[in-house]
Order: structure tokens, then C-alpha cells, then sequence
């Protein structure tokens, strides 16, 4: 790293051995996760040679309280309660939304200031060293919404990455992303459509072409895998599109909130957007966005396991396509109704499905959609117990997904190569395809794929003699599971952690 970097980071690592027994607020600003994820790893590798326990706590968007969650770390790591010298590490900061989602009455991020600003007096009781990591945007407003916090602080620690190209990806992944209504290749740079904004905003701030511009910047956002801004950038051009009654507006950015609050582990929430999205559609007519929409609310429900919803969904979706010619959405349709039939435990139907949606693919040339049908027939191989088969397709996949450099698409052919390896009884070799999966998910980005790998890696260590770093490994999916609000996963997660704990 660079002197500045290296000096900030001895500056914290100082602080925190002078005040381990004692509360001390930390602020941490950076805004790119990876080289926030390597600074965390240097300051605490150095902290545990001075005999100071290092412990990591992720904010939840759904309770978002600096206090609540220490509270929650406290109540199960009895390290903390005994007075040892400890740091504890807070994160996920960056994800809470700075937009108003229905039916709430403040944003994530104004609860979250909220309780910063009062209930500093009750941190006292908690007697280490907190390390609160922010992106730049929210260490900013943290001193203009909780001033009191602010000026209680121990100290601001800065950290910033060299540059680094943006991860480009956003195309067709059936399980988790759908056709996108507009192509998004040859897109200006966020750079461009910023000075653009910010032209029109001091010139023509009611100009409709804002609408456009501020969901032509939130997809770029999107594609860099940066959620939170995405989701500010489309809240805007909605709230605008609204004011000047553009429905054509308010569908695309209902369309994209839908998409982006899913990609984050928030289907539940999608679903309103998605149904909004769709009611748009077809008061204006416009039956390939409702078709789109209909894809959209389908996946989401899918994420919520509400397959005969799904299933509803993606019938609609599929004889839209077919009456407007849309070649391209009635894959997707089939290609999604596969995955349904799969997860309702109807292999040969889902086969059925995959074949017609992979044949369509291969007749338009559309590789990336070849790629996903070939994976999702490795999945419903895998369920019929043909592992070896499921193995081909996936590697079929892979290879199509390496050759189009669509990273996300790489680390989930890899994850289905693990599971059937896992199938197989091949524990090491599922070892390698998740290790590769989860440095993909980390280098762009990819929360859900993250915890994902990491509770499958996880699970293939157990298998072996690793179980310490099992054991470590569901740790480190449970955080961010909890994170995501996924619960379900949570749950499994410490399942596996209580029956590991008890080998020791």
C-alpha cells in the first residue's frame, strides 16, 4: 500500500492498542470493499500479535443500531463480557439504503444516524475499541445528522484504493437477474452521465431527460456492483418521473428498484416495486415492460421459495413473449419455469423446460443465455442424482462463461461444479471450485454469492479435517446472511456452527 494508506493504518492500529480496555469510537472511511476487506485483515492480524482480540459484527438494515448490534455480539461472545483487551469491527454500513422504501417512515440510513445521535451514553457499558467502517458519502453525513456521535469520536481513519476498472457484468443470469428492457452495452461512464446530471440540474432541473440520465447513472452503479448509490439514482428519477407524470419514467425506475433491491437480498421488498412496475405497464399498454415486470416479480418470488407464484408469474410472461415475438424473453420465461419446476422437485419437467429455452438461445446466438440454460440443466441433473452428467453441463457453461468474460456467471458455473463434486464425494476438489467461486464473488462485489460460497465451502470443509476453518467459514456466512436479512440461512448457519462446536 501507499504511504498515506500506511500510515493511517498504523495511526489505528495505535489507537486501538492505547484504548482495547476501554470504549473507544473509531471512524473508518473507504469506499471500495475489497481494499476495505484488506485493510481489516492487516490491522487485525497485527492486533492479535499484541495478545487483542478481534471480533467483526455487521449492521442488520432491518434494526440498523450501532448499539443493537454490539448487544447482540456481546450476548454471544463471552470474550467481550470478561474485560479482555478487544476490537470489534462493524460493517455494512454501506449497504443501508438512503432511500425511502413503501410503507416506511425514515430511510435505513436516517435510522441509523437516529440512533447514533441518541444513545451514545448507552455505548459506555461496552469497554473496547469499536472500528465503524463507512464510505466517504456517509461519513459525512454521520457529522451532519449525529453531531453529538461526531464529536465523540476517537478519530477519522481514511483509506483510499488505487484505481481500479469497475467490474462489468449485469447480463442475463437466470437465477438471479432478468432481460433488461434496454441494452446496457456502449454505456457513457459514470463520470459523463454525472456531469451531464449536474449540467441539467443547474440549468433545467424539471427537464425530463433527468429521468433518463439518473437511471442511465443508477445502472452504471448497478454494474459496478455499488447497490446503495443505484438505488438513490433510481429513487430520483422516480420521484421525478412522478412529479411530471411520465409513466413511461416511473415504469423503468419501479423496474430497476425492483431489480436492484433483489440483487441485494431484499425480495420482499422488490415485489412491491416489481407489482407497481407492472401496473404502469399496463395502464400505458406497454406489453414487453409488462412482460419484463412479470419476469422480475417471478424471480423474486422465487427468492422468497413461492414457487407457485413464480410458476403464475412466468406463464404470463411467456405467452406475452411469444404473442409480441420476443424470442429473447420467451427463453428467459422457460429458462425461469425450469428453475421453478426444479425447486417444486419436478426434474423431467424442468429438463423439458431448459431444453426448449437452451435450443431458442442457441438459434438466436445469444451465448449468455446459452451459458445459463446449460447450468440450469446441470441443476436439475444434479437433482436426478446423474452427477457426472450435471459435471458436463457445468463445464459446458463455464468454459462459454470465461470465453464472454461474465465473471458472475463464472463464479456460479463454479458453485454448481462444487455441489456436484460434493455429490460425488470429491471433498477437496469441491473445496477448490468454492474457493474460486468466493475470490470471484469478493473481487466483484457479489454479496449473495459470497455468503453463498462461503456456507458452501463451509460445508465441504466439515467433511474433512479443516473443521476449525469450518467453523470459521459459517461464521463468515452467518454475518453476512444476517446482513441480507435472510434468515432462513441464518438459522442453518448456526445449526452447523452448534454441531461443530460441540466436535471441540
Amino acid at each position: 500500500m501507499d504511504a498515506l494508506n500506511q500510515r493511517a493504518l498504523q495511526k489505528l492500529i495505535l489507537t486501538v492498542e492505547a484504548n482495547a480496555q476501554s470504549l473507544e469510537l473509531l471512524i473508518a472511511v473507504c469506499d471500495d470493499r475489497n481494499f476495505q476487506a484488506e485493510m481489516i485483515e492487516a490491522y487485525e492480524v497485527e492486533l492479535r500479535q499484541q495478545e487483542i482480540a478481534t471480533f467483526r459484527v455487521r449492521l442488520n438494515p432491518q434494526q440498523p443500531s450501532l448499539r443493537a448490534s454490539l448487544e447482540e455480539l456481546v450476548a454471544r461472545e463471552p470474550g467481550l463480557r470478561s474485560g479482555e483487551r478487544a476490537v470489534v469491527t462493524v460493517l455494512n454500513a454501506e449497504a443501508l439504503l438512503g432511500v425511502r422504501l413503501v410503507s416506511e417512515e425514515k430511510t435505513e440510513q436516517e435510522q441509523f444516524f437516529f440512533s447514533l445521535q441518541w444513545t451514545r451514553e448507552a455505548l459506555r457499558r461496552f469497554e473496547f475499541a469499536v472500528v465503524l467502517w463507512v464510505p466517504d458519502g456517509m461519513a459525512t453525513r454521520i457529522g451532519q445528522r449525529a453531531p453529538d456521535f461526531w464529536s465523540w469520536r476517537g478519530g477519522v481513519f481514511e483509506f483510499v484504493a488505487a484505481s481500479r476498472a469497475p467490474a462489468e457484468g449485469g447480463q442475463l443470469v437466470m437465477t438471479a437477474r432478468d432481460v433488461s428492457a434496454e441494452s446496457k452495452l456502449g454505456a457513457l461512464s459514470k463520470a459523463d452521465l454525472q456531469q451531464q446530471i449536474e449540467g441539467l440540474e443547474a440549468s433545467a432541473p424539471e427537464s425530463s431527460l433527468l429521468i433518463t440520465l439518473y437511471n442511465n447513472l443508477g445502472e452504471a452503479y448497478e454494474r459496478a456492483y455499488a447497490y446503495g448509490e443505484a438505488l438513490e439514482q433510481y429513487e430520483k428519477a422516480l420521484r421525478l418521473a412522478r412529479a411530471k407524470n411520465n409513466l413511461a419514467g416511473q415504469a423503468r425506475s419501479l423496474w430497476n428498484l425492483g431489480n436492484s433491491l433483489r440483487d441485494t437480498g431484499r425480495p420482499a421488498q422488490a415485489v412491491e416495486y416489481y407489482e407497481q412496475g407492472l401496473e404502469v405497464c399496463r395502464e400505458i399498454g406497454d406489453r414487453h415492460g409488462e412482460a419484463n415486470s412479470l419476469i422480475g416479480l417471478g424471480n423474486a418470488y422465487y427468492s422468497l421459495g413461492q414457487y407457485q407464484r413464480v410458476i403464475d408469474c412466468q406463464q404470463q410472461s411467456l405467452e406475452i413473449h411469444r404473442e409480441i415475438g420476443d424470442r429473447n424473453g420467451e427463453a428467459a420465461s422457460l429458462g425461469n419455469l425450469g428453475l421453478a419446476y426444479n425447486s417444486l422437485g419436478q426434474y423431467q419437467r424442468a429438463i423439458d423446460f431448459q431444453q426448449q429455452s437452451l435450443e431458442i438461445h442457441r438459434e438466436i446466438g445469444d451465448h449468455n443465455g446459452e451459458a445459463a440454460s446449460l447450468g440450469n440443466l446441470g441443476l436439475a441433473y444434479n437433482s436426478l442424482g446423474q452427477y457426472q452428467r450435471a459435471i458436463d453441463f457445468q463445464q459446458q457453461s463455464l468454459e462459454i462463461r470465461r470465453e464472454i468474460g461474465d465473471r458472475n456467471g463464472e463464479a456460479n458455473s463454479l458453485g454448481n461444479l462444487g455441489n456436484a463434486s460434493y455429490s460425488l464425494g470429491q471433498y477437496q476438489r469441491t473445496i477448490d471450485f468454492f474457493q474460486q467461486s468466493l475470490e470471484i464473488c469478493r473481487e466483484i462485489g457479489d454479496l449473495s454469492g459470497e455468503a453463498i460460497s462461503y456456507f458452501n465451502l463451509s460445508q465441504a470443509l466439515a467433511k474433512t479435517d479443516e473443521k476449525r476453518e469450518a467453523l470459521q467459514s459459517f461464521e463468515k456466512a452467518r454475518a453476512l446472511f444476517e446482513g441480507m436479512e435472510l434468515l432462513h440461512m441464518v438459522e442453518k448457519c448456526n445449526e452447523a456452527i452448534q454441531a461443530l462446536k460441540k466436535i471441540f
